[in-house]
Parts: structure tokens; sequence; C-alpha cells
């Protein structure tokens, strides 16, 4: 624009200057008579004369526009100096800031907002330096002048939410969260907020509602929310099933498999669901295509529950094929182990156990090895392994299963913490072992393995007390292997029950 004018400005001085010219060279002269006066000139000097005349006209219109524009000239360079300092105080602030001077980094903010008291940016950073300084009065006023600015809403709406929930305001901090959704699509914090709260509330609709919202604005990766949404609807299936509504149940189970197959909280959930209302072929298949995915002990438990009221050799081919789907596994190994042991073959059982005891001899693995030093005869080898299980690691696996039977017996506390590892990371993580609730310290299969009958005094009685690494006592072996198959799984508890 200014190129423009300047060009035009050009132009005109030299179309003036070419009238000027062309007056000065025309011939014969210029007279002036209003009857009283006659006044004549040559054409050069009545040019001269209207060019200082112009050349004067011009410079005292220039000379007034500058006074006319000296106020708002002055003006302006007050606001640009104020700028250039609000600037170096923000600095300053910030890097106090992020040098934990918390104090100074509030007093340079203060500064700046002193110097330029609408500046957005310098509300912004005082606000945050006054809820760290723990004002946050002053950081909710100035947070909340920002919520229609430009640029700033989102980010002072987050504020302003992160305050509601330190005072306990949890429809404050929603209703902010919500306000920062409509004003921005890409922004993912606030739908994130809202998940999370719903979680923290056991609001599973409202969390999946949520997730769907954050799914469709890009706000979330597909693998992510595929893993949170089969774990809300776990949760879900969970309390529909405490509410006695199983087949709510069963549709929220099913639904929550689909998206994750191999999520073994939702597998057992879904498998006993469907084993209660007579569907054993699908709860097999349910069970399979989780430990195809992810072996986990309560699949092999539920699997073989499946057929407890089976024979042991029917119940042993039935876990080869779960063996089979996913043989190279840790826990199909182990499964392999407890299979070999169950058919009284203690020689395959420690082939099978070296390598998992060079891998992780963990108490379940000592147990497992004090079982076929058992079955072979080995009673004081058997003893020495116990012992060594007294004092070896635990398996987080096994703390997923409940002393009295109960698989993944979650709380809604605990389903809000598995949304955040399994369905953010694709980690299992084990809420019960985290709260060091009671778990079980052995493989539940070896209650079968030591059961014993004729105990002291009780002639036909059954003894269902499974070993626990950390009770050496040879005694918890006695009988073992010598059990019928009546009395191997008529007295034995189904985990598909709960």
């Amino acid at each position: 624009m200014k190129t423009i004018r300047l060009i035009v400005l050009i132009a005109i001085g030299l179309a003036l200057l070419a009238g000027f010219v062309f007056l000065a060279i025309m011939p014969g002269e210029i007279v002036y008579n209003d009857g009283q006066h006659k006044i004549s000139a040559s054409p050069g000097v009545a040019a001269a004369i209207a060019m200082l005349v112009t050349i004067i006209l011009t410079a005292t219109w220039g000379f007034i526009g500058w006074l006319w524009g000296l106020p708002a000239r002055m003006k302006r360079a007050q606001m640009e100096n104020a700028r250039k300092k609000c600037l170096d105080t923000l600095g300053l602030s910030m890097a106090a800031l992020e040098g934990g001077e918390i104090s100074e980094a509030r007093r340079h903010a203060q500064k700046a907002l002193g110097f330029s008291p609408d500046a957005a940016s310098a509300k912004f950073l005082a606000a945050k330096a006054a809820v760290i300084a723990g004002d946050g009065a002053a950081g909710e006023r100035l947070y909340g002048e920002l919520t229609d600015v430009a640029g700033y809403g989102v980010a002072a709406r987050r504020g302003l939410a992160e305050l509601a929930l330190n005072r306990g305001n949890m429809a404050a901090a929603i209703s902010h969260a919500e306000a920062a959704l409509q004003q921005s699509k890409k922004a993912p914090w606030p739908a994130e907020f809202l998940f999370h709260r719903r979680v923290l509330a056991a609001d599973w609709d409202g969390a999946l509602g949520a997730l769907d919202d954050a799914e469709r604005r890009g706000l979330v990766g597909q693998k992510t929310a595929t893993r949170r949404r089969a774990v809300v609807l776990s949760a879900a299936a969970h309390r529909a099933e405490r509410m006695m509504d199983p087949a709510q149940a069963l549709e929220l189970a099913q639904r929550a498999i689909k998206f994750a197959p191999g999520f073994a909280p939702a597998a057992v959930m879904a498998a006993r669901l469907q084993a209660m209302v007579g569907k054993q072929w699908q709860a097999a298949g349910t069970l399979e295509s989780a430990w195809e995915a992810a072996p986990h002990p309560a699949l092999a438990i539920a699997y073989r529950d499946l057929k407890s009221e089976e024979p042991i050799p029917t119940q042993a081919r039935w876990l080869d094929g779960l063996i089979r789907l996913n043989p190279n596994h840790r826990e199909s190994r182990i499964l392999g182990v407890e299979q070999a042991l169950l058919n009284q073959d203690a020689v395959t059982a420690i082939q099978g156990l070296e390598p998992l005891l060079a891998e992780r001899p963990t108490s379940r693995i000592l147990g497992l090895r004090a079982a076929a030093a058992k079955t072979a005869g080995d009673e004081a080898g058997a003893r020495e392994w116990l012992a060594k299980g007294a004092n070896a690691p635990r398996e987080p696996d096994w703390s997923d299963l409940d002393p009295d039977g109960i698989a993944f017996a979650y709380e809604d506390a605990d389903w809000a913490r598995l949304i955040e590892s399994y369905g953010d990371r694709g980690v299992l993580v084990h809420p019960r072992l985290e709260r060091s609730d009671s778990e079980r310290l052995a493989a539940p299969e070896l209650a079968s393995l030591t059961e014993r009958t004729g105990q002291p005094g009780q002639a036909g009685a059954t003894d269902t007390t499974p070993v626990v690494p950390d009770d050496p006592g040879i005694e918890s072996f006695d009988g073992l292997g010598a059990e019928d198959e009546t009395a191997s799984t008529g007295n034995k508890k189904s985990w598909l029950n709960f």
C-alpha cells in the first residue's frame, strides 16, 4: 500500500513539474488587470511563483498533518515501547517458571501485565504463575478473561477445569472440558479429560460415548480406542453381572472380546456366561481365541472346567488341543508339564520344567517341580524344591486368581486402572497384586494332584488343599497320583462358577 501511495505522489509531482515547465516556455506575457491595477509578468516568472506557492502550501499542509498525527504517533511509540518491555519481562517470567522460581516468575508476569494490561499472552502467563504459586482465585480470574479470546480459549478452559477439579467441583470441571471440546476439534485434552472422568466415576456408558466422540474426531488412535473399548465393555459386563443381569452381561462381554480377543478378563467372563446358558462350544471357542492371542493361566483353568465332569484322560486330550494353539508360549509349556503330572509321567514333567527353571524359577514353577519329584518317588527332593519355593518370587498373573476361586475379581477402580494400562499401552496389569490382595500361591491345578484319601483318623476323607510353596511339609504330597478319576474331579470347584 505504501509503495502505491509513493508512486502516486511521484506521478503528481512530475505532472506539476511538467506543467510549470510548459508554462515557463510559453511565449508572450501574463497580464493581471482588475480595473485599477495592472500586473504583467513573463511566463517563466509566473511559473516560478506558482511553483514556490505550491511548495509552501505543500509544506504547510504536511506540517499541519504532522502536528495532527503527533499524539497518535506518540501513543503508538509508547505502545511499542510497552510491547517490547512486555515481551522482555514475559521472557524473564517464562525462564523463571522453567527454572522453578515461582515467585520470581509471578513477579515478572505481573510486571508484563502492567506494561500491557490487554495482552492475552501476559494474562495467560500470569494466570499460570498464579496457579502454581497457589493463588487459585487470581488464576481463575485471569483464565476467565481469556475463555473467549481466540487462540487462548481452550488453554484457559483447561486451567479452569484443573482449578475446579482441585476444589472438588467435578460438575464445573466437566462443564469447562465440554466447552473446550466445542471450541476446538483438534485439542485432545478435553476428550481425554471427559473420558477419564467418566471412567473414574464408573460411568461406563458415558465413557463409551466419550470414546466414540474422540475417535470420530481423530483424537485417539484406532488401536488405543479398540483396546479401551474392550476394557470399558468388560467393566460394564462385570457390573451387569453383579446386578444379576446375565443376559446384558453376556452381550457386553461378547462385544468386548470382538474388540480384543486376547483380553483375558473379557474372555473368561464371556466364556463363563456362555457356559451358564449351555453354549459350551461357544465358550470353548472364546477361550481358544484368547489363548491363541495371549495365553493366561485363568484361560486354561476355565477351559479345563468346561470338561470338569469328564474323566482325566478326556480332560488331558481336551487341554492338549489348547496347548497346540500356542505351543511355544510359556503358559502352554507349563500346561504341558501339568498334563504330564496328571498322567503320572514324572520324566516328561521334569524335562519340561528344566528350561522353565532356567528362565524364571518362580514359586509356581518350583511347586510343579516338587510335584514332579514326588511323582517320581523322590520325597526328599520334593521337600527341597518346596523349601526353595518358599522365598521364590510370585507370578503376577496368579494374583488375578482369588483364593476363593474368583478370576479377575476387580472393583471399579481396578477396571479404571486396566483402561489406563491395557487400553493405552496394551499391558495387562494386576490390580489385585498392586493392592497386595491375597492370591493363589501355587497353581490351582495342583489341588487335584495333592488331594489325598485316608486322612489320619478319617477313612476315605478327601483333602483338597493345594500345594503352597511356602509350606514345605512333605505331607502335602501324601497320596499324590493315587486318587482315582472320581476323587480328582468330584470335589474340585469349577472356576466357571464364580
